[in-house]
């Protein structure tokens, strides 16, 4: 339900507790379909059949129902005449009884009770006025009573559908035949629910009907910056989305997001997956909660019984790259300093379980010439928190033999190390893979067989790894990872991140492995939008499951690249606002919190800082006036011409 059609149907709420009769439009008003247009259902028909009917039909469908709807000369017509003309022009071995069973099917399939309308239908039964439901319709009457059982729709009078009676309200004959059902005279007064500006309304009020309008269809998308494409399989997601926004089911904002720009990323994905397991005969781990999301596509969309079930894997960065250590490497020392953020030095210390204030720490610092109090914040306090982990790398040793011996119990339960895996995560360095290769090696003997499929993998990804991204792989195409990662790692990761806490590492009771979780109050925006995305992205790939074939994942890929890179690269204030809302933990373990998009300030200074520093600088832009926009520009040009030559 859009906001500005609550006043209608409140309107008619009341109206209808004092009127003599109540109707209710069926489509698009009671109910919702799933499908965009309702000509894309036809698409979805020939879908299921095989060539040359799947494309005949295609493009059939449509010109029989304009043929007999010309014949009919403005009369209600059937779906059985419809496919008496299809029956006649039908190449051979085309089943017109099975096509016609399967857009029926489909079409009750596909049906939800609108909540809100449906709310107010239960209660104006519930109040004993007399209600009855009013289509204009060529499906039969029994597929129609169907869909109202299966949406829950029930207590109405009466159902008038035109391919039953043969009466419309497009033509407004429908109006005193029910009047004369019922007994009322013309001053009886009829309050109607629909959508249609003629048939709800012009045509009902001229029969001397009360009509409430909502919106129609056409006009409750989402947001243009992610318009429908044409294709029926593709636009699923778009009349999920106006489902969804009738169920009231959370922000409108998130709600888009999370339908048209997340879940075809996640399910093209997920088709990539399917295709590399099948065809190399993997079995497929999804990582860390960045991976959640594309198990959950992968499941519900693509995988087939002949397929084993995949794993998730309780891992974070922190949990599998501390616990890799046997001896340290100048790649662990990149792991344990890594980060942008101006932490102090306690505070990495403490991401890798090392006390601050332990006799062997505190020596290491005062061999450094740092305290724990020291401000991470250039290139001497890193190279000095550097060699601060070099001194400590036997405690740093010990740590992970601990984390490693549990984390083996839950990683040897799941199988990972004794089959052929395909590990998935969101990207982008291949670092958790690298790291389970390890733990592989240290745990069997032997590197596992093992290879990697990312939403991205960067350009300076670990070396060595089998690894593949949807999006991009090492950093090409280039255009592709300038108009993701390249305007903010952090976006992307809010998208595809699970509604759960992190992980710090595994911990082990009575010999059963557990994940031991890092939960903080900042992280409750966060878990928040990551739950509905989640619903969303389940939602979209139940319904495009009975479609999707390999070559949909190019088709999606080419959606999520161009909706993604929309958002990022030219994002608008009501982006701005909503981002600002969630704040960013930059890192891995416990850290502390910066919004995706920082506060503006007045301060030319200052807001040309905050652009520079900000997880999403376009973003940041965004909430800035044009004039404050250029002054930004204008210090930022200045400061890194400065900065070049310093």
């Amino acid at each position: 339900m859009i906001e500005h059609d609550r006043a209608p149907l409140d309107a008619f709420r009341m109206a209808a507790m004092t009127a003599d009769l109540v109707s209710f439009d069926l489509f698009d008003t009671l109910v919702q379909r799933a499908v965009w247009r309702p000509e894309d259902l036809f698409a979805l028909v020939a879908a299921s059949m095989t060539p040359p009917a799947d494309r005949w039909f295609a493009a059939a469908r449509g010109a029989a129902e304009a043929s007999v709807r010309r014949q009919a000369g403005g009369r209600e017509i059937t779906l059985a005449a419809i496919y008496d003309v299809m029956r006649r022009e039908a190449p051979p071995g085309f089943d017109p009884d099975a096509a016609m069973a399967r857009e029926v099917a489909l079409e009750i399939e596909g049906v939800a009770a609108d909540p809100l309308v449906a709310e107010v239908f239960r209660a104006v039964v519930a109040a004993g006025r007399r209600v009855v439901i009013v289509s204009d319709m060529y499906l039969p009457r029994a597929a129609i009573e169907a869909m109202l059982e299966r949406a829950g729709v029930v207590g109405h009078r009466r159902l008038y559908l035109s391919s039953d009676t043969g009466l419309t309200k497009a033509g407004g004959t429908v109006w005193p035949a029910i009047r004369t059902d019922f007994g009322l005279d013309r001053e009886a007064r009829i309050v109607h629910c629909g959508d249609h500006p003629v048939a709800d309304g012009t045509m009902a009020r001229r029969h001397g009907v009360t009509p409430f309008l909502l919106t129609p269809p056409d006009r409750r998308g989402a947001a243009t910056r992610y318009p429908p494409t044409g294709d029926a399989v593709a636009d699923l997601p778009h009349g999920l989305l106006r489902r969804a926004l009738a169920a009231d089911r959370g922000d409108p904002y998130w709600l888009t997001l999370a339908y048209l720009v997340v879940a075809p990323a996640a399910i093209g994905m997920a088709g990539m997956i399917h295709a590399k397991a099948r065809a190399e005969h993997r079995r497929v781990f999804f990582l860390a909660r960045d991976g959640m999301v594309f198990q959950k596509a992968y499941e519900a969309a693509w995988r087939g019984a002949d397929m084993p079930e995949s794993s998730y894997v309780w891992s974070s960065r922190r949990c599998l790259n501390l616990a890799s250590i046997t001896t340290l490497e100048a790649a662990d020392l990149d792991f344990l300093t890594s980060g942008v953020s101006e932490l102090r030095v306690a505070d990495y210390l403490r991401r890798a379980d090392l006390d601050p204030g332990a006799d062997e720490v505190a020596a290491a610092l005062r061999r450094q010439g740092v305290n724990e109090a020291t401000r991470v914040t250039g290139a001497g306090p890193r190279a000095a928190l550097r060699a601060v982990f070099a001194d400590l790398s036997g405690a740093i040793a010990a740590r992970a033999a601990i984390e490693r011996r549990d984390l083996l119990v839950h990683l040897d339960a799941l199988g990972l190390f004794d089959v052929k895996s395909l590990v998935v995560d969101l990207g982008w360095h291949g670092s958790l893979q690298r790291a389970l290769l390890r733990l592989g090696a240290a745990a069997r003997g032997q590197a596992p067989d093992m290879a990697g499929v990312y939403l991205g993998t960067s350009s300076a990804r670990v070396k060595g790894l089998a690894a593949e991204g949807f999006l991009f792989t090492d950093g090409a195409p280039a255009a592709a990872v300038a108009a993701t990662v390249g305007r903010s790692y952090e976006v992307l990761e809010l998208l595809f991140s699970a509604p759960e806490s992190g992980i710090s590492h595994i911990a082990c009771r009575d010999g059963v492995a557990f994940p031991v979780r890092i939960e903080q109050a900042e992280e409750a925006p966060r878990l928040a939008i990551a739950a509905l995305i989640h619903e969303a992205v389940i939602d979209v790939a139940r319904a495009m499951r009975p479609y999707l074939r390999p070559e949909h994942v190019a088709m999606l890929r080419g959606i999520a690249l161009s909706r993604l890179s929309a958002l990022l690269e030219n994002p608008d204030r009501h982006d701005a606002a909503h981002f600002a809302l969630v704040p960013h933990a930059e890192g891995f373990g416990v850290s502390s919190y910066r919004p995706i998009v920082p506060p503006s300030s007045r301060l030319p200074l200052a807001a040309a800082r905050a652009a520079r520093t900000a997880f999403w600088p376009a973003g940041f832009m965004a909430r800035l006036d044009p004039g404050s926009r250029f002054a930004v520009r204008a210090i930022n040009r200045v400061h890194r011409r400065i900065s070049a030559t310093a």
